[in-house]
């Protein structure tokens, strides 16, 4: 047989098993379009899929299910907690330690076994869940032990209560001409719960970060439109249909409303369009556990919404609601609307989900362009009552929010006086008690327009006597652009007493990685002078707030803990008549706004300090700038970065500082409420940085808090820039339950 045919012939064979390769037909039949694509479970994804069937169709919130947080097919055991509803993560976490800790003994003993027939009938189970059964596999597993709550009843009401909106919600998506299973989205984010929040700031049932959800909707500090239901439908429509046209693939398009576009676009560099191939392959800080399963959940929760039937028989839907609406061409007072339109402050807020606080209080008004909604059964002539509204009642201008920082020596009743408002409305417009008392530092919201400016007074600082330190130290690695002055604000000392400790003679002569030795205590005065500066809730002083502090002062367990750089010392607050979240509710959650240069209001430039949560775009909004100018006058380019703490020049020609630094204010005024309003602060930990871990681990890993909190807490320290060893102050969370 001459050689050329024998050539082609191999080349016809290899193109035929390649085409027909299973892994290759399968992708080869996949036609990704705009508004039709099959949803199958991809192969390689079935585990993962079955899995969390089994979270939102078998097991409730009082059940948690201990497995392997790589292979979801390994589940250890099935824990069944009393009141699980209505405990805490962090109680939650708690009450499995110890069932962790068995089966990280157990996977760990396995490692160790030689002689598999010698295995009690525990440990032979564990075995037998794996399919590799090597040490370094027992070894692996035994790190990604991991719990998930069940989440069947909350996926049966998030049921029910979509019955309000599927209607509305399959009508916007046939309008973008998307696949309706995307439908399904909500299940998976909020349970379709209105007023669904997390601790990283993400709101509504479609569950949009600030960040995000400014780029389709209006957020601010009067109006909130993630909150609204159909309103943030239409930006989660536009998200996905924005996704799918850079991506081109429904899988990744939807992995991306989770992970985000860039970083999904990323990843499809690296590994292509198949959606098993980056989630095996792909590793980055923020693809973790959540972003690797969300298109596993999404697939699940498409799954049992189709069988809805078969897994929660006898559901009571919600049925659809009907509204009028009326756009508004002016600002309203609430209490214009509710005499003009015969609603109640209630019914305003529950059919305008959109409305922040300061609008439903009062303090500010509806503001123009805003559509308001009503029942149509209950209020058919919307419109109509809308006309007669006088046009007294009608404002041309938002309420200007004013804000004052409390300084030493004030009282509530001088900052009244010298702002000439009440007491009564000082409390009412910054959500106090008559048990509250307010701290240095707070920010507190004038009611009015008042022009009265608060006369600035400088407080010379005191500099305590320190006494000569004699208690613990404990080791810290000299960082890049330390000097003994810094360390010394950092641990709260001074440099004489850290060159004492030391031996330091010449205090000029620190290198990157030096050990020095630093109070111990430190950290735990911080944490004191945190509660003690903060306003008091009940009607005794500070002096009887009990201060229970345990730290182990054994020298073994000493030098135990800094070779693991994980010592936990806890602070509890504990008050007789209210919670800790009373206390610190209205503390700032943002560093006081200072115009810095020579003569601002003259030259019209500003220099700002970057705060956390804040953007070249959010500067370009406050200052009525675009964001190329800002660029150029600060010879930055579009992809620089923005770091904590450092300076950027605004430039003030379009709106007067004083403008600017209400809209910032406003911006981490809503963060803060929003925060306060969901989450409470149960407890401080105090503990160190362990070696390896970063800030953004500690946040969205570890404790689930915002960097901002972490932040308020450890004042003095530069947060993003955490050493190993070095002790912070730890806001310990859990959620507000509703009703």
């Amino acid at each position: 047989m001459p050689v050329y045919i024998i050539k082609i012939l191999f080349l016809a064979f290899f193109l035929v098993s390649f085409q027909f390769s299973p892994a290759q037909a399968n992708l080869s039949r996949e036609i990704h379009s705009l508004n039709q694509y099959h949803f199958a479970v991809p192969h390689g994804l079935e585990s993962k899929v079955n899995f969390w069937k089994k979270i939102y169709s078998e097991y409730s919130t009082s059940h948690a299910v201990i497995h392997d947080m790589n292979n979801l097919d390994v589940i250890y055991e099935v824990v069944y907690l009393k009141n699980g509803p209505q405990l805490s993560r962090r109680t939650r976490e708690r009450r499995l330690k110890r069932t962790k800790q068995k089966y990280r003994k157990i996977l760990l003993q396995l490692a160790r076994t030689r002689d598999i027939s010698k295995l009690k009938s525990e440990a032979r189970r564990v075995y037998n869940l794996f399919a590799s059964k090597n040490a370094s596999t027992f070894r692996r597993a035994a790190r990604k032990i991991r719990t998930q709550i069940g989440q069947k009843d909350r996926f049966k009401e998030g049921l029910e209560r979509s019955g309000m909106f599927n209607d509305r919600i399959n009508q916007i998506f046939r309008e973008y001409k998307l696949p309706a299973a995307l439908a399904v989205l909500p299940h998976v984010e909020s349970s379709f719960q209105v007023n669904a929040y997390s601790s990283a700031g993400a709101a509504g049932i479609w569950q949009f970060t600030r960040g995000t959800g400014r780029l389709f909707m209006k957020v601010g500090y009067d109006v909130d439109e993630r909150r609204d239901p159909i309103l943030s439908t239409v930006a989660a429509a536009k998200l996905l249909k924005k996704n799918f046209e850079v991506l081109k693939s429904w899988p990744l398009a939807i992995t991306a409303y989770n992970h985000g576009t860039q970083g999904m676009r990323r990843a499809q560099k690296r590994y292509g369009s198949n959606i098993v191939d980056i989630i095996n392959g792909y590793r980055s800080r923020t693809f973790g556990f959540a972003s690797e399963n969300f298109y596993a959940e999404f697939l699940a929760a498409k799954y049992v919404v189709a069988n809805q039937e078969k897994y929660f028989p006898g559901l009571k839907m919600a049925k659809p609601r009907s509204m009028a609406s009326v756009r508004f061409q002016d600002y309203f007072h609430i209490n214009s609307i509710m005499s003009h339109f015969g609603m109640t402050r209630d019914e305003v807020s529950k059919y305008n989900p959109a409305l922040r606080n300061p609008v439903i209080s009062g303090q500010k008004y509806i503001p123009r362009g805003f559509t308001f909604q009503a029942p149509a059964e209950k209020y058919p002539n919307l419109s109509a009552r809308y006309r007669t509204i006088p046009v007294s009642a009608r404002h041309k201008s938002q309420v200007r929010s004013k804000w004052y920082t409390v300084r030493r020596g004030d009282t509530l009743s001088e900052v009244a006086r010298r702002f000439r408002v009440s007491v009564e409305k000082l409390y009412r417009y910054n959500n106090l008690s008559h048990r509250n008392k307010i701290y240095i530092g707070q920010v507190l919201r004038l009611p009015g327009r008042g022009t009265v400016q608060a006369p600035r007074v400088r407080m010379a600082k005191a500099s305590p006597s320190r006494k000569k330190y004699t208690g613990e130290t404990m080791d810290y690695r000299v960082r890049r652009n330390d000097n003994l002055t810094k360390i010394a604000r950092r641990f709260d000392t001074n440099v004489r007493e850290l060159s004492r400790l030391n031996g330091i003679r010449n205090p000029n002569r620190l290198y990157p990685g030096q050990s020095l030795k630093v109070p111990h205590e430190a950290v735990v005065a911080q944490a004191v002078n945190i509660a003690r500066t903060a306003p008091s809730t009940g009607t005794s002083s500070v002096k009887k707030e009990r201060l229970v502090l345990k730290v182990d002062r054994s020298r073994e367990k000493k030098r135990a803990r800094l070779k693991s750089a994980d010592s936990k010392a806890e602070i509890r607050f504990v008050n007789n008549t209210q919670p800790l979240d009373e206390v610190n509710k209205n503390r700032p959650a943002f560093l006081p706004v200072a115009f810095a240069g020579t003569d601002t209001h003259a030259s019209r430039i500003g220099i700002i300090t970057v705060d956390f949560d804040e953007t070249l775009s959010h500067y370009a909004d406050w200052a009525g700038l675009s964001i190329s100018k800002i660029l150029r006058l600060n010879n930055m380019r579009s992809r620089s970065r923005l770091n904590i703490h450092s300076k950027i020049k605004v430039s003030f020609t379009k709106v007067d500082p004083d403008v600017f630094e209400e809209r910032r204010q406003e911006y981490h005024k809503a963060i803060q409420e929003d925060f306060f309003n969901n989450y409470r602060i149960n407890k401080l930990l105090v503990r160190n940085v362990v070696k390896g871990e970063t800030v953004w681990e500690i946040c969205n890993e570890i404790y689930f808090i915002p960097f901002w909190l972490l932040a308020s807490y450890n004042p003095e320290k530069e947060i993003d820039n955490l050493a190993a060893g070095e002790p912070i102050v730890i806001p310990i969370i859990s959620p507000i339950k509703a009703g």
